[in-house]
This record gives C-alpha cells, structure tokens and sequence, in this order.
C-alpha cells in the first residue's frame, strides 16, 4: 500500500460485534464501493462461509479474516461512522450472519438493541437507499423460522422474507440486496442447526471471528492510492449517482418542509428523511411496475429519470416571470421532448430548489396513493374520454408524450393537488381536454403559456365550470375555444338536459369537444353575446330543439366521413361548394378543398372541416361567411338524414341548375376530380385552376379545365376516332401544361397528334405531326383545318418560333368553354375520317 508497510501487528484486532459494542462505530458502505457481490458468486459464498463454519465449529479465538481498513468520522451524535474502503464484502456477510444466528438463538432483541436506533441500523449503505433501507427492515424485524416458505421442496428464507409486509417489490432490483438474500438463503443451509454458534462471535473476551482493523486517517495516504484500491469496484450507473447527489442536496435544504409521516414513526419526519425512504420503497415499487416502458434494461432508472425531468421542466417554467428563451432550451428538445439533464447542469444551473423537491414528492405520493404499487398508479377517475391515466403515465415515463399530453398530465396531478375529485375533477379535465385539443401546441412558447394557464386555473377557487361562468381571464388557449368553454358553462350549467346533449355531442370522435358551429347555428351564440347569458324565458324548447337538429345532422354527416370524404363521393363537400366558396386558403393563389383527411403537412390541423367550423369571434370573419354555406346545406330541404348521400347529391343537382358554369361547377359535378387531389390542395388564379395531386407543384398536377373535359368525353360516351389513344398528361412543373393528348391518327403514314390543354380563360388545340421534321401538311388536310376554325401557327399574328415547340406546319385553334370544345373535338375527328389511313 503505496509508502506504507502493513504487517500482522498492524492494525487494531476487532471482531464484528466490537466495532459497534466497543468501538461505538457506525458502518457505512460508501458510495464509490460496488455492490455487495459476495452472495451471487457461488464459489467464493460457499467457500468463505464453509471457512467461518470451520472456525466457529472449532471455536478458536481471533481466526483473523485479514485487514479491514477506511475512514472513521466524528459526529457530534456520539457514534462514529467508519467509512470502509476494503473489506465491505467481508463485513456485509458478516452482519447477515449475525443476524441470522441471532435469530435462531432467539437473540433478535438483543441483536437490535446492539445495531440499531429507532429502526435504524448501524450497518447500512450509502451505495444506495434501498440497501439501506433493507438493512434496516432486516434489524427491526424478526422472522418466525419455524414457518419459512418453501421453495422446490426445501425451506427457502429469502422467499419468506419477500413476502413479508415490510419487503418492496423493487428491493429486488436491488443487485446489493438480491445479493444477501442469496448469503441468506446460503447461510441457512450452513448454519441451520448451530444456533450456539452466536455466542461465540460476540463473545467480548475472546471471540472466534476477528480481522485487522485500520483507520487510515492516521496514515498519509493520497487519493491515487483510495482510487486503485476501488478500481476493481463497479461502478454506479448514472441514475443512482444523480439520486445519491440528489439526496445529499435534500439534506442540505434549512427551509420549513410540510409535515411528512412514515408509518412506522410516530413523530412527522423532514423531508429528506421522508424522500429517501419513499425513493427507495413505495416510488420505487411502483416504477418498478412500469421498468421496461421507457428501455428493455430490467431497471426503472430511465423511467424515474423522465418523470423527474419533466416535474422539474415543469416546475422551472412556471418560476420563470421573464420568459426566458435560454431555460427553454435547455430543459426542451426537439419535437417537445424533455431534456434529462445531469445533476452537475441541475447545480450550475440552481434548478433544485427546495420547493421543487415539495412538488416533487407530492406528484410521486399522488401517483402511488395508497393502493398496491403491483397493480399500477394510484386511479382517481373512472374511464372516461378526457383522461387516460395509465396510458398518458407511460408516455410520459418514456419521454414520448405530445406537448398536449404533457399540459394533460399537469392538469391533472395539479387539479388532484388542489382537492379535486369526482365530478369535478371529471368536469375539469372535460375542460383543459377541450382546450389543449383544439388550441395549436406546437411549440415549448405554446406549452409554456398554456401550462401557466392551467396552473393559475387550477389554483383558483370554486368549480371549473363556475369559473368559466364568471368570466374569469384565461389566457394561453385559442380565444374561440375559450369563448366557446365559457358559453357551454352556461348551458352546463342550465339543466340535466342541455348536460347530456353538450357532453354527447362533444363525445363524437371528429368534433373532440369542439362544438362551437352548432351552437352557432342554433342562434344561442347570437343570444349570449347579446345578453351574456342563457337566461331565455320565451323560445327556449326552440334553442334546444335547434341544437339537437343540427347536432343530429353534424354527428350523421361527419361520422360518415370522418376517414374519408369519398364514403360519398365527396359529395358533401360538393353540396356546400354549390352554396359557395368555402374553400381555406394557405399561401397566396393555393386553397384546400377539405376532401382530405391526411395528417401530412398539418392539414388535418390547418385545412379540415373541423378548423373550418371553429367559431368565429367577429361577424365579418371570412371564416362567417364560409360557415353559413355549411348551415345553408344544412337546412336546406333535401338535406337527408336518412339517406345523406342521395339527399347530397339531390343539392349538387339543384346547384347546378342555378349556377354560371365555372371552376365551381364542374367540381360540383365530377367527384373524380376531388380523388386528384390526395391532400385537397389546388391552386387558383386569374389563368389557372391547378389540381395538386400532393401539396407541392413540384409533384404531379393536373388543370381543371382540360381534366374536365376529358371526363366530359368520358361521361358523355364519345369516342374519337381516328385517334387510337387519348390520354391525359399530368406535369410536375408550374412552367409546364397538363394537357389532354390525342394520339394515333395516321394520314399517308405519318401520325398526327391533337393537343388540348387550358389556360387564360381559353382552350389551346395544338394539331401537328408527330415527328421532328418540318414535313409539310397535304393541301386537303389543311383545307380540313382551316374548315374547323383551325389557323396554322406560321399565320398568327405575332407568331414567334420559340413560342411553339412544334413545326411551323402545325395548326392552332381556340376555344371559349367546354361545350365549344367537345363540338371542336367531334368536327375535326369527322373531317379526319376522310384522310386517315384507317
């Protein structure tokens, strides 16, 4: 050992028992020491007690078991603490065997009263809380040997042990204490029948079992010399050296602690007494349940750590006055995720305050409640809609939860924190549901300013829904979504009756609580802004009369289309257009048909029938007017609940009896072209109207004008020969046309191509011969053209080459509308008749 010499007169001579009867020591195996091993290598266990039970059998005095050598600290209590740093195996087999004979000697009183204090034992662990935990479980209890369970046909004391009251599910994970469970059980087998034995080791005089006992204190000894002694020890892993960090900056915290009881004290205990022994008992037994859900590492360290990091992110967020970009930061990650910062960030950083480590212990306490941790968190809600305990707990502890969940995962511990329960927590999670589901959380600026909400919210007095009825600021959410919570208050509020309708319908999977239209088209929201309440007398069987129609029809119609518009024939959608444009509109010149019930691109958020019909606060809002062509198929008089899809489709028909032909026509009157646009999305201007067939020009795209008459072709059964092929050429470009081609048609040998596609309020027919050369037309082909209003593009006023990618042969006609068009294809396919090859 570096410079110093250590020889058999070394050392003080002790026995285990001296060090506590003698020496008046405490033992504390230390955090830097690995776990206790000693118990789960079979051959050094057998070995090593196969050598006690020798010297104990023989009964010689002072068998020595080399030297046992560490620190020894003063404390003002009265008891010194050594502080081993070699002999921890050694010493932590033999206070189980202690313990063991004591118990067979019948001796377990005389045992606690040499070891412990008030439940506490003087041979404990810094390593971790539950090993200390354990040894003290271990001192206060006795076991009844006459009653041991059995395992495999044999007495198994471990198995007895662990299913007493006193032992925890997670102790188990434990390798310190799974490790003596198998000393004991092997210690059992040795030593089951030598009860006499416990005389002998703690005999004063001349005990049988000693070793050489070295305060290194007195020694000059340099920290490389302490390193090289550990460094066969394993080491902690990163949970267990930020919780025992964390415990000792608990110690460390003067302020006043709410009172905390622990069942087996009679007086209240700190908060550190209290948080060291739940961390490793009740808290621990429960995330012991859920110990996979965040890694398949048979440990609940990620799992616990996830929780702490959001308490604390939480915690700090609603700290802070200044908004403070950089906190965001560094408690956040992409995507919403918490950040698990290292305990060395939580100090330099000043982010565990004492007041944290309160909310800390009062959310853990509030998730085991007083139920068995084996059968999960503690319920304080029936399953409903609102709130899913266990299943926003487990994404939670996996760090995968959506910022709304987490803002529902805060508002409900908080709301419970505050006494509510019942109903009341029912109704408040209905609420912060509502909100978080229909308010845009996108970002940690978004979370922060809805998380203050709900905190400030939650701490206020009275019921959620008498807060929301006296108007109480409640900023953080979607202005129309809080306005809409605060009239439904009211309605809630006003009978059973409005109760049962108003949770009915917000039930509907596609609405998810937002319901706001149909009370507007009920007329309720015109009466409350007018008179700030629902105190109706006259015309009040009409209000709810009104509501459940319109709720009727809203659940049928969205039930039916709430995957996919084409259940029918987007002819939902269709019947509206024919009331007017309702279309939402993104960038400049690009709308959504809402046809799509994709997640791409946030256009369910952005461009669904949902954000259209989300209550408008101001008469004059666009989002008004595109309301009232909802309400206006609605209540039209062939609106079917019985039949939608015919009732639909009778309004598609009727609208196109009254409508100018136009984009909106034929979109009312081909649904094919609705299933084009696999996002909704179309762009429109004064040239163009462009069907995407994602959201981007970049992908295929086809144009309205030309697509339509291809389906008019289509419908109308019209064939076109002497063209042999007609296709349609979507493009992926803004510079390019889609057009429609007809291909095929052969005069003297020699194919001739008809192009039509449509821009600036015209339709372009392109004739030319399908080859590079400039091949002249035969006189009578021409003659053909110009007889069907075609103009060979040579003679066009302005005519430039680089305008046309074709010969100067080609031919060029121009059409007004679609009915001009067809009778334009038909003549010029007549009078090709007369020249083609066929």
């Amino acid at each position: 050992m570096s410079n110093m010499a250590i020889n058999a007169s070394s050392g003080e001579r002790l026995s285990f028992y001296q060090l506590f009867d003698q020496k008046n020591m405490k033992v504390e195996i230390p955090i830097i020491q690995r776990d206790y091993a000693q118990g789960r290598v079979a051959e050094v266990r057998d070995t090593f007690l196969q050598a006690l039970h020798d010297y104990l059998e023989k009964g010689e005095p002072f068998r020595d078991l080399d030297f046992v050598y560490g620190s020894v600290t003063t404390n003002t209590c009265g008891r010194d603490t050594f502080t081993p740093l070699d002999g921890q195996q050694r010493l932590t087999t033999l206070f189980l065997l202690h313990w063991y004979l004591a118990q067979i000697n019948c001796q377990g009183e005389s045992f606690r009263q040499e070891l412990s204090t008030d439940g506490i034992s003087y041979f404990t662990y810094e390593t971790r809380s539950s090993s200390r935990e354990f040894c003290n479980a271990l001192v206060t209890n006795d076991i009844d040997f006459s009653a041991l369970l059995m395992e495999s046909s044999i007495e198994c004391l471990s198995k007895t042990i662990k299913d007493r009251a006193w032992f925890y599910l997670s102790w188990e994970s434990d390798p310190t204490i799974s490790s003596m469970l198998m000393m004991l059980d092997a210690i059992h087998s040795q030593f089951s029948g030598n009860a006499d034995y416990f005389d002998k080791l703690i005999d004063r005089e001349n005990p049988v079992i000693t070793f050489r006992f070295l305060n290194l204190a007195e020694f000059k000894l340099t920290d490389d010399l302490y390193i090289k002694m550990n460094a066969r020890g394993k080491p902690l892993t990163n949970f267990e050296n930020f919780k025992a960090r964390l415990e000792k900056t608990i110690k460390s915290f003067t302020g006043e602690w709410p009172e905390y009881r622990l069942s087996f004290k009679d007086a209240p205990v700190s908060g550190y007494d209290y948080f060291i022994h739940k961390i490793d008992t009740d808290w621990a037994d429960l995330f012991w349940r859920y110990r996979n859900v965040a890694s398949q590492d048979e440990t609940y360290d990620d799992e616990l750590m996830n929780f702490i990091a959001l308490c604390a992110a939480n915690f700090l967020l609603l700290q802070d006055t200044e908004d403070s970009y950089s906190l965001k930061k560094r408690l956040f990650g992409l995507g919403g995720r918490v950040k698990r910062l290292s305990f060395l960030e939580y100090e330099q950083y000043r982010f565990l305050p004492q007041a944290l480590i309160i909310e800390l212990i009062t959310q853990l306490d509030l998730l085991h409640g007083n139920v068995n941790a084996c059968s999960g968190i503690a319920k304080y809600l029936d399953s409903n809609r609102y709130y899913d305990e266990e299943v926003v707990f487990e994404k939670i502890i996996a760090n995968r939860s959506s910022l709304p969940e987490k803002l529902r995962f805060h508002a409900f511990y908080t709301g419970v924190a505050n006494g509510k329960a019942g109903a009341e927590l029912l109704s408040w999670m209905r609420v912060v549901f509502n909100l978080t589901e229909n308010t845009i959380i996108n970002s940690v600026d978004d979370y922060h300013r809805a998380l203050q909400a709900i905190s400030d919210m939650a701490q206020m007095d009275g019921t959620i829904l008498n807060q929301l009825i006296q108007n109480v600021s409640v900023k953080g959410f979607l202005a129309a979504q809080v306005f809409e919570e605060k009239l439904k208050a009211h309605l809630l509020m006003k009978s059973p009756e409005w109760e049962v309708a108003i949770v009915e319908l917000e039930k509907h999977k596609f609405f998810k609580g937002q319901i706001g239209f149909v009370l507007k088209f009920s007329g309720i929201v015109d009466y409350f802004n007018e008179h700030e309440n629902v105190g109706w007398l006259d015309g009040g069987e009409s209000y709810f009369e009104q509501f459940k129609h319109y709720a009727d029809c809203a659940s049928a119609l969205f039930s039916k289309i709430a995957h996919s518009s084409e259940a029918l024939n987007f002819a939902w959608e269709r019947a509206v257009l024919s009331k007017g444009d309702y279309l939402t509109s993104t960038s400049p010149g690009k709308f959504n048909l809402l046809s799509s019930r994709t997640n791409k691109g946030n256009v369910d958020r952005d461009h669904s029938w949902r954000r259209l019909l989300r209550l408008p606060l101001l008469e004059t809002s666009l989002w008004n007017e595109r309301q009232k062509h909802v309400k206006a198929v609605l209540d039209d008089p062939s609106f079917d609940l019985c039949d939608l899809r015919a009732g639909l489709e009778t309004i598609c028909a009727e609208g196109l009896k009254e409508r100018p032909f136009n984009w909106r026509t034929m979109l009312i009157a081909k649904p094919e072209l609705f299933r084009l646009c696999n996002q909704g999305f179309i762009a429109k201007n004064s040239s163009e109207v462009v069907l995407l067939h994602e959201s981007r020009r970049n992908h295929y795209q086809s144009e309205l004008y030309s697509k339509y008459l291809e389906l008019e072709l289509i419908d109308r059964g019209l064939h076109t020969p002497p063209f042999s092929i007609r296709s349609y050429k979507s493009v992926r470009s803004g510079e390019e046309f889609a057009s429609l081609i007809f291909s095929g048609a052969y005069v003297n040998e020699q194919e001739f191509v008809l192009k039509v596609w449509y821009w600036d309020d015209q339709y372009i027919f392109l004739f030319y011969l399908n080859n590079d050369e400039s091949t002249p037309f035969p006189d009578e082909l021409k003659s053909a053209l110009v007889f069907c209003g075609f103009t060979g593009i040579a003679d066009l006023q302005g005519y430039q080459p680089e305008d046309w990618t074709c010969s100067v042969e080609s031919h060029v006609c121009y059409c007004t509308d679609h009915m001009h068009a067809l009778t334009k294809i038909c003549e010029l396919c007549t009078q090709l008749m007369k020249f083609s090859d066929d």
